[in-house]
């Protein structure tokens, strides 16, 4: 099963074209100018924080909706723009479109409707970044290579501005850039605002450039650039002291190695900026000014400049170098044949090493003290020491672990509601330790949306992923002279194998800037070259389809946006001492207004309960909070509101039932157990009270608790 595509001219190659000839092709613009967007709009992503929290992840759901409508226009009215995929990966596509469906119908369940809707335009751009690879994909030749090229031109800038927190911080020019990101924590985090992210986003870009850099066929200078850049990414990864980086970067090397085509280049090449590392690694890593936290930026300087010192004169010695690999590998050590006599027998003694490995931990008792200290809360390494690299403790995941597992047992098919473990992992924790998101993409998907979500987000993966492997194990081998379309294929791939490996342990999901290269990934490698075809039929009604479905997402993403701006406008005037009336009217306005916009959030109606407190109007505080906590029963925010706001009105029965609400939401939170413990004995007596004859509180939806 193919999708159907309009005939044009330019359309690209057949899949058994001879070598040579797809790079002999004339490059669409279209195409072209659609991965250029999508570059654009990555960069964006990574610069805003990840794009993580509304609203800059409308806005970037907004351009993907763009890119893949304008992209749907050319398909079927232009030329330049192919449609064709595998069955595997229509079926991939199609299953992320059903997730987002039922991630939908979540809501009319869901213990936090607002990040329900969240998660619903954030599943639909994710497979609307799948669909762009598919058009890439179908339409630009030699597709693999340059979006290969793509993700790493949008990783070098993040990885160099990351780096300036340890080379250059004293550069500040304006507003517009500050490389002094790792004053208050030493670990590199920016621009994303987590390390472990940008760790993710430099091994996305390190596995194309590696493969470029092992390309024979790659002009010499090239090569070496592209080693120079690998040295750059692999360093920021170091720097970053991030685990999941460090065995993502190894199961994409190990994937490049094993699907691609120059298997002892590879390896070599990668040996290099492993090797050109250590020193500025040594530097950075033993100044004790750059491995603490809190240092003034005059005390930084010197030993910023030393590691600044240290990636220039290695980075030089590293071009030199290769281009003295490039000279040289013209022998046999370095043929194909070679790579696959070597291959064999090294996979085999490593095996055999852990193996071995392993039976001795058992044997000795390691594995087991291993396997505590993972487990242990109390004894992780702080999380800006760089000797947490040798740690094997989770970093409190496995108490996270426990709280999404707890959750999904107890509601196992249909979950809490898409986007809903903020709010659950209250009841089921133990520990006063607040978190977003359980730190591991499938609990998150069974917490959250249940066995028929977590099936069909987790198909949709597997079945792009099964699709790139077919594409990849079905190209031939390079042949001398001919682009090798296999190994820019393969390193696509361990892109893909990468994040899947890192979102095991952590919340990747949630983090567009890292998720979207991994689909982009995936849909150019369950893409077919189109060539020939008949015209598309009804394209009318088609563009009309997907023009509709433009607008109602364009809406659905926009609404709330605009609702968090307001809200987060209308709490501006909230700490301003000096406000006028008229501002916090205005400021009152804006909190009804975001309140409409979106319908599903209590956030509005507590901004707007805090400006009627500063106006000295505790009932209509009240009446906001009333209506907040019947749109969100589980908000133990609201609830802890509405316990200072029934003590400001002196009603100690209505404290009471509202201190019940938010503990059994809460049931450990010291924060609100003393807030609930004061208000209760600072309030009047019951029989002074408004409502000692009977409840000011609006009947609620029964609290199931664990």
């Amino acid at each position: 099963m193919a999708v159907a595509t309009p005939a044009h001219p330019r359309a690209g190659k057949p899949a058994h074209a001879a070598p040579g000839a797809e790079a002999r092709a004339p490059t669409p613009p279209a195409a072209r100018a659609l991965l250029v967007a999508f570059t654009a709009s990555l960069v964006y992503a990574c610069f805003a924080s990840g794009a993580t929290a509304l609203p800059q992840e409308s806005w970037l759901e907004l351009a993907l909706a763009v890119i893949a409508t304008v992209a749907a226009g050319v398909w079927l009215y232009g030329s330049g723009i192919a449609l064709r995929a595998s069955p595997l990966g229509i079926a991939g596509i199609g299953l992320l479109v059903l997730f987002a469906a039922w991630a939908a119908a979540s809501i009319a369940y869901s213990v936090a409707p607002d990040r329900s809707w969240a998660e619903v335009n954030r599943v639909i751009a994710f497979a609307l970044t799948a669909l762009i690879g598919v058009f890439i994909g179908s339409s630009l030749p030699r597709a693999a290579e340059r979006v290969g090229l793509a993700l790493a031109v949008a990783a070098l800038p993040v990885a160099l501005y990351a780096l300036g927190g340890k080379t250059l911080p004293g550069v500040h020019i304006g507003n517009l850039v500050n490389l002094d990101q790792a004053g208050s924590f030493n670990r590199l985090r920016a621009p994303l605002g987590y390390w472990n992210a940008l760790a993710l986003v430099c091994v996305t870009g390190a596995l194309p450039l590696l493969r470029l850099a092992a390309d024979p066929s790659r002009l010499p200078w090239r090569r070496a650039g592209a080693l120079v850049g690998v040295f750059v990414l692999v360093l920021v990864v170091g720097l970053t002291y991030s685990r999941g980086g460090v065995l993502a970067l190894v199961a994409g090397v190990a994937t490049l190695t094993a699907l691609g085509t120059e298997r002892v280049r590879t390896l070599v090449f990668f040996g290099s900026a492993l090797v050109a590392s250590v020193l500025p690694l040594s530097i950075a890593l033993g100044r004790a000014d750059l491995t603490r936290d809190i240092v003034p930026l005059a005390q930084r300087q010197d030993d910023a400049l030393a590691v600044f010192a240290a990636v220039i004169a290695v980075g030089a010695l590293l071009v030199l170098w290769g281009r003295a690999l490039v000279a040289v590998e013209s022998g046999p050590v370095f043929t194909p044949a070679r790579g696959r006599a070597i291959g064999r027998p090294v996979a085999a003694v490593l095996g055999v090493v852990v193996v071995l490995g392993v039976i001795g931990s058992l044997a000795t008792g390691k594995a087991q003290d291993t396997f505590a200290t993972f487990k242990d809360p109390q004894g992780a390494a702080a999380l800006t020491d760089p000797n947490r690299l040798l740690s094997s403790n989770s970093g409190n995941r496995w108490v996270w672990w426990k709280e999404a597992a707890g959750a999904w047992s107890d509601k196992p098919v249909a979950g809490w509601g898409a986007g809903s473990f903020p709010v659950t992992h209250r009841l089921y924790r133990e520990l006063p330790l607040s978190v977003l998101q359980p730190h591991s993409v499938p609990l998150q998907w069974l917490a959250e949306d249940g066995l028929v979500g977590f099936l069909l987000a987790a198909g949709g993966l597997l079945a792009l992923l099964a699709a790139a492997l077919a594409r990849v194990r079905g190209l031939p081998w390079s042949v001398s002279g001919a682009p090798p379309a296999r190994g820019a294929s393969a390193a696509l791939l361990a892109v893909a194998v990468a994040w899947g490996v890192h979102s095991l342990f952590e919340w990747d999901w949630d983090i567009p800037a890292v998720t979207l290269p991994m689909l982009l990934c995936l849909g150019v490698l369950a893409a077919r070259p189109a060539h020939g075809g008949r015209p598309l039929a009804a394209r009318g009604l088609v563009m009309t389809a997907v023009t509709v479905g433009f607008v109602l997402f364009t809406v659905s993403a926009l609404l709330p946006a605009i609702a968090k701006t307001k809200t987060s406008s209308a709490l501006e005037a909230v700490g301003n001492d000096k406000v006028s009336e008229a501002q916090l009217a205005d400021a009152a306005a804006q909190a009804e207004l975001a309140a409409r916009l979106n319908p599903l959030s209590a956030d509005p109606l507590i901004a707007a309960s805090d400006i009627a407190e500063r106006r000295r109007r505790p009932d209509q505080a009240r009446a906001y909070l009333l209506r907040a906590v019947r749109r969100q029963p589980y908000d133990v925010d609201a609830w802890t509101h509405l316990i200072r706001t029934e003590f400001l009105r002196g009603d100690r029965a209505a404290v009471r039932r509202a201190s019940v609400k938010a503990l059994d939401l809460d049931p450990i939170s010291a924060a609100t157990f003393g807030l609930a413990y004061r208000a209760r004995q600072n309030s009047v007596l019951p029989s002074e009270s408004a409502s000692a004859t009977g409840s000011p509180l609006p009947t609620q939806v029964p609290i199931t608790t664990p």
